[in-house]
C-alpha cells in the first residue's frame, strides 16, 4: 500500500511568541505608530518565506490548489490537451478504416469472451468508483524535490536517480503501486511500479521504472525503432503516457493516443511490437490467447453515439475506435486504467462506472483485431 500523504497542521494559538497579543489601545499616535511596525513586518516576512528560484521556474497554480497537488496538465498551441511522443508515432497515429485484420481474429475474439478470467466479456475501467486499480500522474516543476529512486534493477534509467516527484504525490493504493511522473522541464515521463514514500527517510522506492522522452517516437531501446537512446525500463515497451486514460483529455473530449489494457484472461508467452516482453503464461496457440502487443479497434462501422453510452465511456470508446488499444499485460480483470483522481487527492472525479463499456463485447460485430506487429505510422 501506498505510504499516507502528510498534512500541513494550521495554527494552534493566536500568542505571538509565547506571549498573548497586548490590548488594543485607542490613541492615535501609538495606532499609527503599531501600523508602521506591523506593516514593516510584513514586508520582512515576505522577503524571508519567498520561496527560492527565480519566477521562470514557478508555474501558475490553479485555483483552489497547492503545489503540492497540483494536476495542471498543460495545453498544446491548439489549446487542446498535451499529448506526449510525435504525431506520427506508433501510439499517436489513427488506425485506417481499411486497416488488415489478424488472420486469428475471430479465435483471438472467442479467447477474450470466453477463456478463464474473461468476466463479461468486456473491457472493464478499472479505478472507476470505488475501485483502487487506476494511476495516479503528477506533473512535477522545476523547484520540486528531487529523489533517487530505490529498489530498482540495475540498469534501470539514470534519470530516476534524480527524478523530480511533487510533494504529496503517491502510488496507486493496490498492488501494484503504480505512478506517472510527468517533468515537462526536462522532457520525461516516467512510471513506476511498486511505487512508495517513505516520510520517516524522505526517501522513494520502487521495484520497476522506465523512462520515455516526450519529443520521441515513444518506443523503447529494445524495439529497434526507437529515436531516443534514452527511452528504456522495465516495462516491456509500456510507457507513463500512454499506460491508463487521462481525466484532463476525457473531460476535453479530447483523447488522441492508443491505449493500454490488461487482459483478464491469459496471454502468450510472447510479445509482439511494440513490446519486447511479455508476462503471460499460456504456451498454447491453439487456445486462441493473445500474444501481448497485439493490437485491437473498435471498428469504424460502428455508430457509437447511438449506443446510449455514459459520456465519459463514450469519450474513450472514440478513441478506441480511431487509435485503438494494445494488450500490454496479464491481469485478473480485462480493463483499461482510468487516472486516478482519489490517490492524486483530488477526490473522485470519474463519474462512469467500471462496465459502461460492456455494451460493446468482444465479438467480431463491434471489434478488429489488427496484424501482429501492425504499425498504422508505416503507412
Amino acid at each position: 500500500m501506498g505510504e499516507p500523504r502528510g498534512t500541513i497542521e494550521p495554527p494552534t494559538s493566536t500568542k505571538v511568541g509565547g506571549k498573548h497579543a497586548p490590548p488594543r489601545r485607542h490613541h492615535r499616535g501609538y495606532l499609527t505608530g503599531t501600523l508602521v511596525a506591523v506593516g514593516l513586518l510584513v514586508a520582512v516576512l515576505l522577503v524571508v518565506v519567498r520561496p527560492f528560484g527565480t519566477d521562470e521556474d514557478k508555474q501558475p497554480v490553479p485555483p483552489g490548489s497547492s503545489p503540492s497537488t497540483w494536476h495542471g496538465a498543460p495545453l498544446d498551441t491548439h489549446g487542446r490537451p498535451y499529448r506526449p511522443f510525435r504525431d506520427r508515432s506508433w501510439w499517436n497515429t489513427p488506425v485506417p478504416d481499411n486497416a488488415p485484420q489478424d488472420p486469428n481474429a475471430a479465435q483471438v475474439l472467442n479467447y477474450m469472451s470466453t477463456a478463464p478470467q474473461s468476466g463479461n466479456g468486456c473491457l472493464r475501467f478499472a479505478g472507476a468508483q470505488h475501485s483502487k486499480w487506476g494511476e495516479p500522474a503528477y506533473w512535477a516543476q522545476p523547484g520540486d524535490p528531487e529523489y533517487n529512486i530505490r529498489g530498482l534493477p540495475s540498469g534501470a534509467p539514470p534519470e530516476l536517480r534524480h527524478l523530480r516527484i511533487p510533494a504529496g504525490a503517491r502510488g496507486a493504493e493496490n498492488s501494484d503501486g503504480t505512478m506517472s511522473v510527468y517533468d515537462m522541464n526536462r522532457g520525461y515521463v516516467a512510471l513506476l511500479t511498486d511505487a512508495h514514500f517513505h516520510p520517516g527517510s524522505n526517501a522513494w522506492s520502487a521495484s520497476g521504472g522506465t523512462v520515455t522522452y516526450l519529443d520521441s517516437n515513444g518506443l523503447i531501446v529494445g524495439t529497434g525503432r526507437s529515436d531516443n537512446p534514452h527511452n528504456v525500463g522495465s516495462h516491456r515497451g509500456n510507457n507513463g503516457a500512454t499506460s491508463y486514460v487521462r481525466y484532463d483529455m476525457v473531460q476535453a473530449g479530447d483523447v488522441r493516443n492508443v491505449l493500454k489494457i490488461a487482459s483478464g484472461p491469459e496471454l502468450l508467452d510472447r510479445a509482439v511490437f511494440p513490446m519486447t516482453g511479455s508476462d503471460g503464461d499460456e504456451t498454447d496457440p491453439a487456445s486462441g490467447a493473445p500474444p501481448e502487443g497485439l493490437r485491437l479497434r473498435i471498428k469504424p462501422s460502428v455508430d457509437l453515439d447511438h449506443l446510449g453510452l455514459h459520456p465519459q465511456a463514450l469519450v474513450i470508446a472514440k478513441a478506441l475506435q480511431k487509435y485503438g488499444m494494445y494488450l500490454g499485460d496479464s491481469g485478473g480483470t480485462t480493463a483499461l486504467k482510468l487516472e486516478d483522481t482519489q490517490a492524486e487527492g483530488r477526490g473522485q472525479l470519474w463519474t462512469v462506472t467500471a462496465d459502461d463499456l460492456c455494451a460493446l463485447p468482444f465479438t467480431s460485430q463491434f471489434w478488429d483485431v489488427l496484424p501482429e506487429g501492425y504499425d498504422p505510422s508505416a503507412h
